[in-house]
């Protein structure tokens, strides 16, 4: 199976679809609870770079200052 969507992946996997690389932070409940366990500890599928653009910061609006503090807060940006 090939998906470009992680909750797609997810939820494969869940049904016994196979092994599938997941996020830790987005499989943590599903392992918790049984639905998924971890294989191949030794191994890691990498790193994902995630670009944020904009035209310009002037006028952006509060909600989107909100998201982009978030993103840098939770994710590790700069």
């Amino acid at each position: 199976m090939t998906a470009n969507e992680s909750v797609v992946v997810l939820s494969a996997a869940s049904r016994g679809s196979g092994i599938a690389p997941l996020p830790g932070s987005m499989c943590r409940e599903a392992i918790a609870s049984g639905a998924l366990r971890r294989v191949l500890h030794d191994w890691q599928a990498g790193e994902v770079t995630t670009t944020v653009v904009m035209p310009h910061r002037r006028g952006m609006l509060p909600a989107v200052r909100a998201v982009l503090d978030h993103l840098v807060a939770h994710a590790g940006g700069d």
